[in-house]
């Protein structure tokens, strides 16, 4: 089983849960999946998500350091 880390900015309704239960269990069809919700305030926005230790971070916060890396 995997073990799936969601955290957000604020919280999550059942229907964006769902959804993103429905999106991870069709990308990862061959694993039964467990998913752990999570707040984290010190996100500005978007989501944190661990897969199995893989972590995907489409943040806003992580994107703005990108940018001034960049600068």
């Amino acid at each position: 089983m995997l073990q799936v880390n969601i955290a957000s900015a604020v919280p999550l309704t059942d229907a964006q849960k769902k959804q993103l239960e429905q999106a991870l269990s069709h990308q990862y069809a061959a694993q039964e999946l467990a998913f752990n919700y999570q707040l984290k305030t010190d996100l500005i926005a978007g989501l944190q998500v661990s897969v199995a230790g893989k972590l995907y971070e489409p943040s806003l916060k992580t994107r703005l350091k990108e940018i001034a890396i960049k600068i």
